[in-house]
This record gives C-alpha cells, sequence and structure tokens, in this order.
C-alpha cells in the first residue's frame, strides 16, 4: 500500500487553497466586467432573498416547487402581489440538497436593457460554483445581440444541471430584453433550467414550452394558504384566533399570504383572539398596501373601469360595457386576470349560461377598496351605476344580481318586481344566503304592502322551520296581492299558494279546501300564456299539489300533478327545483304500481348533481336524496329486492342526527315532511311484513299512529281538526294493517281495521272505499272463504269504484279474481285473469303483488299456467321467489348473521359444485361444509339448496 506523508498532504491542501483564491479573482473580474463596458452588478440582486419578518415554512409549497423544478426546463410561478411568490422560491433555493446549483437573480427596472440584463444574467452564472470555470469564462458577452443564443450553446457543456431563478419578471413586460429571455428560453439546454416568477409571464412565449411538456406552472390557487396553513401562520406569531375568526379571515382574504399578515399586523401577540377584526380593503393599512401593489402602476382608464364595475358582486364583458359605456370589458378583465391583478373567474354558479360571456370577481378586499374609492372619487355615479347593473342583470336572468343591484341604488319598486319572480329561491339556502341581507333592507313598509317581498320573508321563514312567521308573511302576502299589478300579481299568485300548501298542517280539515284554491289557480294560469318567469311559481304550486294528492293516497293525481311540476321546471335556473319535482314524480311513479319508470327517473339525474354548486353547495340537495330514495326503496320493494329496498331506506331519514330538527323541513314544508314520515315508515313496516316479521311491522305503525295524534294535539283538538288527521292517516296505513291481522291468522281484527277505516274518512273526502281497501276486504273475504263476496270487491276494485285503480293494486286485484274464481270452480276465467296479471307484472319485474297472494297465489300460479303459457317464464320467477319468501328470523339482516365463512358456502352454491368440490374449493374438509350449510339453512330459514340460492339472490348475498 502506498503511504502519503504529511507534508505531501500540506503542500496539496496549499495548492487547492491557490487555484481556490485564483478562481475567485476570475469571478471577480467577470462580474466587474471590463473597463467602459458594463457597470459592475449590485451583489444584493444576486443573493437569495432574506425575510425580515417572521415566515411559515409551508412545505407543501416548497414540494410543489422542487418537484417542478426537477421534472422541467422551465418553471413559470405566476400570483398577485402579496401571493408569496418570491418567498416560496427562495426558501426551496435555500434549503434545497443542491443549492449550490442554484443561481438568483432579482430583476428591477435597469433590467428593462438588454445589456443590463444580461450582465446580470452572467454575473449570477458566474458566481455559482458549480458552473465549472472553463465555462464561467466562456460566458457571453452582455453587449453581444445574440446572447441568449449563445448562452444556450455555452451551457450545453455544463456536466450537472443548474437552475436559474429570474425573480419578479414582470417588470420585462414590453422591454427590449424580452426578445432575447424568449429566445433563451427555447433554445437553452436540458442543463439549464429557469424558474421565472412574478404576476405575469410578461408577454413571453410560453404557449409552446406548456404543449410540449416543458413548462411547469404554479398559480395563485397553488400558493394561497390553506385553512391548516392559516392557523399554523397565526399559531407562529403567538395569535390564538377562535376557529370562527381564523375562517373568516380565511374567507375574506382567500388564503393571500399578504392580506393574512395585514391581520395580524393589527394584533399584539398573546392578545385575545377577539381583537381580530375582520379585516376590510378600505383600513388603512390594507388600502395603502393595495393601492402601492395593484392600483400605481395602472394607466387612469384601467383604473376607472375597476371603480365603475366595482358595484357589482361579479362582473362580465357585456355587464362591464353597461357600467363603463365603453366596449372593450371582455377584453379588459381577460387581461387582468391573466395578469394576476387580484381579478379571478367567477365560481361556477350552477344555473344555466343567461348571456354575457364568462364572469370574474374581483378579491373581496380590492372590491372593498374600490367601493370606497368610488364613493369618495365619483359620488354622483354611484346610484345610476347601481341601476344599470340592476336593468342589465334582470334582462339577462340574473335575478338575484338585479335584486341586490336594485337595493344598493334604492330602487325599491324595481327590486320588488324582480322578486316576484324569483321569490321562491328564499327556500334555497345558498340563494336565500345573498338574499336575506337585501330583504332585511327594505323599508319596513313593504313588509305588509308588498306581496312579493312579504312572499319571499315567508319563504325564509319557511326554510328556517318558522310557520308562524311563515303563516303571518303568507297572510300579508295574499292581503296585498289585489295591489299587485296584472303581470305581477301572475308571477306572485302561483308559488303564494304552492306555500301555503307546503306550510299546512296536512292533518287539518280545511286542507282540502286549500288545495281546491290552489288547483284552481294553476289552473287559470295553464290557460295563460306563460313566460320564463312565470314557469317557477306555477311548477312549484304543482309540486305542491302533488303532495297534497299523495298524502290523500291518490297516485294517479299525484303523478299528473307532479308530471306538470317537471315539465315547468325542467329548465329552471335554479335546477334544484327542476330535480326535486322528478324525484317526487319517481316517488309516485313507484306507489303507482310502475317501479321501472320510477327507477329510470332516479338513474336519468334526479338526485342531485354532485358538480351542480348553485342548488346545494352545502353538501348535497338533501330534500331531493332523500324523496329519491324512498322513491328506490318503493320500487324495490315492488321488484321484491330486499337488499336493494332496504339500502334505499337506510339512506332515509328526514331529521338530523342531532337535535331532532328537521333537517329538510324548510326548504319542502310540513305538509311534505309529515309526508315522507309517514311513507318512509310505512315502507320499513312493508319490507318487515315481506320478510315474515309481522311483529317489527305493527310496532312501526303503532309508532306511527302515535307519533301522529300527538304531534300538536292541543292545537288540533281545540280546533276541531283531530277527526281529519285520524281519517287522512287510516287512509294509507289500512290496508297495510289489515294485511297484517290476516298475516297473523286475525281476520275479526283485520275486519276492525277496515271497518274503521271507512268510518274515519275525511269529511271532505267523496271515496271512502278507496279502490286499497276493497282489495284489503276482498282478501278478507278470501281468508274467510266467502269466494263470492271476494270475486265482487276484487271486481269492484278493477272497475274504478271510488277511485282510480293503481298498476299494483290492478294486478293485485287480477290476482285475487283468479284465486276467487279458482276456487268457485271457474277454472277458465281464474286463468285468463291469472295471465293478464302476469302480462301486466312482467315488463315492470312486479312480484310483489303475486308473493302478498300467499300460498293461495302460488297455488293458482302452479296448476293454471301451463309450460307452453307465454307467461310461463315469469310464473315461473315468481314461484322461484315464493320459494325464497320462508320467514327469516327478525332481528339483525341475514348478511350480518352469516359468518364469512357460511357466506363463502352459500356462494358457490349456485355452481352446482357438490359439497365435497365446494369443500376442496374452499380447503375445508366435508363435515365442515355440511355444518356451514346447515347453519346457512337456518338461518336464512329455508330448507333445501335450491331454496338457498333464490332467498340468497332475493337478500343480495350473491
Amino acid at each position: 500500500m502506498t503511504t502519503i506523508s504529511e507534508p505531501a498532504v500540506r503542500h496539496a491542501a496549499r495548492d487547492g487553497r491557490r487555484q481556490l483564491r485564483r478562481a475567485e479573482l476570475r469571478r471577480a473580474e467577470l462580474r466587474r466586467g471590463e473597463p467602459g463596458q458594463q457597470a459592475p452588478v449590485v451583489s444584493v440582486k444576486l443573493r437569495i432573498p432574506q425575510p425580515s419578518v417572521p415566515v411559515l415554512q409551508r412545505p407543501r409549497v416548497t414540494e410543489l416547487v422542487r418537484q417542478a423544478a426537477a421534472a422541467h426546463r422551465v418553471v413559470l410561478v405566476t400570483g398577485p402581489g402579496g401571493a408569496g411568490k418570491t418567498v416560496a422560491c427562495a426558501l426551496w433555493a435555500a434549503t434545497a440538497p443542491a443549492s449550490d446549483r442554484v443561481a438568483w437573480l432579482s430583476l428591477d427596472h435597469g433590467d428593462r436593457e438588454p445589456a443590463s440584463l444580461w450582465a446580470s444574467v452572467r454575473s449570477a452564472l458566474a458566481g455559482l460554483p458549480a458552473v465549472p470555470d472553463d465555462v464561467a469564462q466562456s460566458l457571453p458577452d452582455p453587449g453581444d445581440e445574440a446572447f441568449g443564443r449563445h448562452l444556450a450553446e455555452v451551457t450545453q457543456r455544463l456536466d450537472t444541471p443548474v437552475t436559474l431563478v429570474l425573480d419578479d419578471i414582470c417588470r420585462l413586460a414590453g422591454a427590449a430584453a424580452l426578445s432575447g429571455l424568449d429566445q433563451l428560453i427555447r433554445q437553452a439546454p436540458p442543463a439549464l433550467r429557469l424558474v421565472l416568477t412574478g404576476r405575469h409571464p410578461a408577454g413571453l412565449q410560453v404557449a409552446r414550452l406548456r404543449v410540449g411538456g416543458d413548462l411547469a406552472e404554479i398559480g395563485g390557487s397553488d400558493l394561497a394558504c390553506t385553512a391548516d396553513e392559516a392557523a399554523a401562520y397565526f399559531a407562529m406569531l403567538g395569535l390564538d384566533l377562535p376557529a370562527a375568526q381564523r375562517d373568516e379571515l380565511q374567507r375574506r382574504t382567500q388564503g393571500w399570504m399578504a392580506g393574512l399578515r395585514l391581520a395580524a399586523m393589527r394584533t399584539e401577540p398573546g392578545s385575545p383572539g377577539a381583537a381580530v377584526a375582520p379585516i376590510t380593503g378600505d383600513e388603512p393599512p390594507v388600502a395603502d398596501y393595495l393601492r402601492d401593489e395593484v392600483l400605481a402602476g395602472l394607466p387612469a382608464e384601467r383604473r376607472l373601469f375597476l371603480l365603475r364595475t366595482s358595484v357589482t358582486d361579479a362582473i362580465c364583458g357585456e355587464l362591464a360595457d353597461a357600467l363603463t359605456e365603453q366596449a372593450d370589458g371582455d377584453a379588459t378583465l381577460d387581461r387582468m386576470c391573466r395578469e394576476n391583478m387580484m381579478v379571478g373567474p367567477a365560481a361556477a354558479t350552477g344555473r344555466a349560461d343567461a348571456g354575457g360571456g364568462p364572469e370574474y370577481r374581483y378579491h373581496p378586499l380590492l372590491l372593498d377598496l374600490l367601493r370606497a374609492q368610488l364613493r369618495r372619487e365619483l359620488p354622483d355615479e354611484v346610484t345610476a351605476l347601481h341601476r344599470r347593473a340592476a336593468r342589465w342583470q334582470a334582462g339577462h336572468g340574473r335575478s338575484a344580481g338585479a335584486i341586490r343591484s336594485a337595493a344598493r341604488a334604492g330602487d325599491w319598486d324595481f327590486a320588488a318586481r324582480i322578486l316576484a319572480d324569483i321569490g321562491p329561491v328564499m327556500l334555497l339556502p345558498d340563494q336565500a344566503a345573498g338574499l336575506e341581507p337585501v330583504l332585511a333592507a327594505f323599508p319596513a313598509s313593504r313588509f305588509t304592502s308588498d306581496a312579493p317581498v312579504a312572499g319571499a320573508l315567508a319563504a325564509a321563514g319557511l326554510r328556517t322551520g318558522d310557520s308562524c312567521a311563515a303563516a303571518l308573511h303568507l297572510a300579508n302576502a295574499i292581503s296585498a296581492l289585489d295591489r299587485c299589478p296584472a303581470a305581477q300579481r301572475r308571477s306572485v299568485e302561483p308559488w303564494l299558494h304552492a306555500l301555503r300548501l307546503m306550510n299546512a298542517d296536512p292533518r287539518e280539515a280545511g286542507r282540502c279546501d286549500l288545495a281546491a284554491r290552489g288547483r284552481a289557480v294553476a289552473e287559470r294560469a295553464e290557460a295563460t300564456a306563460l313566460g320564463e318567469a312565470d314557469r317557477l311559481g306555477l311548477g312549484l304550486l304543482w309540486c305542491a299539489l302533488g303532495v297534497g294528492a299523495l298524502t290523500s293516497a291518490d297516485t294517479e293525481q299525484a303523478r299528473a300533478c307532479f308530471g306538470h311540476a317537471a315539465r315547468h321546471l325542467r329548465d329552471c335556473p335554479y335546477r334544484a327545483f327542476g330535480r326535486r319535482a322528478r324525484a317526487w314524480l319517481a316517488l309516485a311513479d313507484a306507489m303507482g304500481g310502475d317501479p321501472s319508470a320510477a327507477l329510470a327517473l332516479n338513474d336519468s339525474g334526479s338526485g342531485p348533481d354532485e358538480d351542480d354548486s348553485g342548488d346545494g353547495k352545502d353538501g348535497s340537495d338533501r330534500p331531493t336524496a332523500l324523496v329519491a330514495s324512498l322513491a328506490a326503496a318503493h320500487a324495490h320493494w315492488a321488484r321484491d329486492e330486499s337488499a336493494a329496498a332496504l339500502r334505499a331506506i337506510g339512506q332515509c331519514d328526514p331529521d338530523e342526527p342531532a337535535g331532532g330538527a328537521p333537517r329538510c323541513a324548510g326548504q319542502l314544508g310540513p305538509a311534505a315532511v309529515t309526508l315522507l314520515r309517514t311513507l318512509i315508515t310505512v315502507t320499513r313496516a312493508r319490507l318487515a311484513l315481506s320478510d315474515g316479521d309481522q311483529a317489527t311491522a305493527r310496532t312501526l305503525l303503532s309508532r306511527l299512529r302515535y307519533q301522529y295524534l300527538n304531534a300538536d294535539a292541543g292545537q288540533r283538538l281545540a280546533s276541531g281538526h283531530a277527526q281529519a288527521g285520524i281519517g287522512a292517516l287510516d287512509a294509507v296505513l289500512a290496508p297495510l294493517d289489515a294485511e297484517i291481522a290476516l298475516r297473523d291468522g286475525d281476520p275479526s281484527r283485520a275486519r276492525l281495521v277496515l271497518a274503521r277505516a271507512s268510518s274515519a274518512a275525511d269529511p271532505g273526502d267523496d271515496r271512502p272505499e278507496r279502490p286499497g281497501l276493497r282489495l284489503c276486504q276482498a282478501r278478507l273475504l278470501l281468508a274467510q272463504d266467502d269466494n263470492a263476496g271476494a270475486l265482487r270487491a276484487a271486481e269492484a276494485c278493477l272497475a274504478g269504484q271510488g277511485g282510480t285503480v293503481t298498476l299494483h293494486d290492478h294486478v293485485s286485484a287480477l290476482v285475487t279474481a283468479a284465486i276467487a274464481r279458482r276456487k268457485l270452480g271457474h277454472a277458465e276465467q281464474a286463468t285468463e285473469n291469472l295471465t293478464c296479471a302476469l302480462a301486466m307484472a312482467e315488463p315492470l319485474g312486479m312480484v310483489r303483488p303475486f308473493l302478498d297472494g300467499g300460498p293461495a297465489a302460488r297455488s293458482v300460479l302452479t296448476v293454471l299456467i301451463r309450460p307452453a303459457s307465454q307467461v310461463a317464464a315469469f310464473a315461473a320467477r315468481v314461484l322461484r321467489r315464493f320459494d325464497a319468501a320462508t320467514a327469516a328470523p327478525a332481528g339483525q339482516p341475514a348478511e350480518a348473521r352469516l359468518t364469512s365463512s357460511e357466506l363463502a358456502v352459500l356462494r358457490l352454491l349456485p355452481s352446482h359444485m357438490t359439497n365435497q368440490e365446494i369443500a376442496e374449493a374452499l380447503f375445508l374438509s366435508i363435515n365442515t361444509v355440511k355444518t356451514h350449510l346447515r347453519s346457512v339453512y337456518r338461518k336464512l330459514g329455508v330448507t333445501t339448496r335450491r331454496q338457498a340460492i333464490s332467498r340468497g339472490s332475493r337478500l343480495g348475498l350473491l
């Protein structure tokens, strides 16, 4: 082994130090330049900036810069002033593992001249330790007109990649130096990487780089502080802010780093959080910053544009033209957005585009400043600008904005005229949030004398669950209706009646008269020429009438009403109303015996749109989802798809998880919520009954009756409305209650239930013997072996005596008639009835009417339907359902009772494998498989493999 002596080591160290000093001298000469040429570059421009105030370390942003710089040749970091562009890149450059390969250049106004810029670039690269001496000596002369191209050629010789950060690139906008920098960016080798920071690209041609994948962009939204980062920033400063205040600051600043800094400057560390007031853009520190960083460099005409267009919350090109009386609004807004002048695209509104081009919003703090400046500098124009905005917005379907603008102008008549068209939007939480302050600003005298204003207040009361306030405002609106102009009354009257129906207690006796008046208004409106504004109120009225029809168990009438509502609300700008009407129509279809139509409506979009932020951005459109889930549950029940029905009904909960306050009472109204609670309980009882759990079904119905009779009992008894409530409930529950009694083998109790339902019918109901009750009577007579009486009752039901027969009841009546005729010896007519029932039910997959017929229905299916019959396949399918319909143990759902091993065995049964083959497939012994099979049969309530397969399919286990 060769050893090196200590003197040799010392000599080598001295040589190294001499070479390092010589290299530093050469670099200094390069930085100073030749005598008579470029002035020396100020060294502070070449240093990575060191903040003089506490800076939050944001690993998220630093990692964004790191990944972009590592994977792309050019990185563009843009954002408004104070967004943290320089800080983010400086933190990355100072802490990067390869920080010795990062050169920094802070641009200033002098760098607009090519020679000055290239001298700065040359000095920044020459002083970089990672640049070899031969490359540093070969850097082009700053006076070279082709400096960019020659620099690209020289840097081809770099062994390792180096990064040049050009900070504040927007200072070069329109400068002569820009073309050379463009050339450098296009021709630079992969070893020379560029990070450009600034408010905008300054006119650099980056589009080709973006398409070619050479460009990474980090924008203002990436630099904006998240809620967690804002909380960490205040904690770093020792400010203990309550979460609500932090959220408000985050909303007002939109994560703008300078805004958070300005807010923090107003509070001493250790001060209570309450000392941090909401920040506004016209308070001196914020206003000074915005004037210096945003407004100072703008031309006078651009500044006037900002002032005049600040009167609205959102602005588009056409509206800007109307306000400024110019013709370049769209181009000006687009340019300011691209230049990050704290102008950004507005979020999607969730309504159809009413024209005017893309919308933009000014930053909330900038908007504060602009409005304050407008009031100081152009006070005579403020009212006129608001009036112009209101009329343009009203003419382009932006009614909510028009009301706000008219209110700011004090033009209450115009605001009320628009409110007549959109008053019901106060039922939608997100729309109401913006309109409630405007309503509160109306003169108090208009709360009672102006029908649209009073009606909107009633809708607001209804949404918040304040039925008393809603009733008071509705009474004021109705009394003021006669003072409305004819055109305004035509718009207002339908939705006022809709609100009255929504707010009415369905258990009160006067509901029939109220529904009759509402229907007369709807039919009168249908006979007139409807404008787009009239359709919203009329659609809501039809929807409210449909809810009333469902409450009275008149599904055909409900389907007609909801069909009208869906037609009128199809193109409504407030899409939540249209979706809700379609969901109600799906529910009426399901209750009417058409499960396919109900599921098709749900699949086509009755539920809330995930990307629709205009009508439910606080989560989802809960009322629509609730109605749609109930419709799906009812449809799956009709098809005997228990697992799907249970999943759907599990999503139906009209109450909040905590507190018991109705989650959607406001948007749907007390009438609809009462109906939904009833239908949800009835559907759950039906599902329990279909699984043979009469005890659970009976308990659910008893609980519903108890809740129904005890809700507001004192008020209803005092007003004499108790009998009406009992009749309305019994009309819905009696058929199911009688079915439970028949399943229990107690025909006497079934007879009492039906008698009570007939005697307790509503006084205004002219159909005491409804088809559903007649059908129950027919089944009761069958159970008592009165076959002739059962046939007469079934035929009366088929004939529609007592009201329109639903498809479900029609099929059930045909099955009952077939059973009765077979027992009477009329086999040919029984076969005809049964074949007709199967033919009607098969396209819809509706098997529940046959299963409800019990063993007698199974018997007629087995005996009367021949294999050659056209309906034999569907009859066989129904018979398989009968095999799986043996009652299961009450309590947990089957899938919860089966163990994972038992489920594995069950799921291999349809393969027709033998027990030995199943054991081999699952690596079990044959005895273990047999034990699992016995347990599966017991838990599913079956005795054969075929029955286990059928019931497992029905429960969704296979």
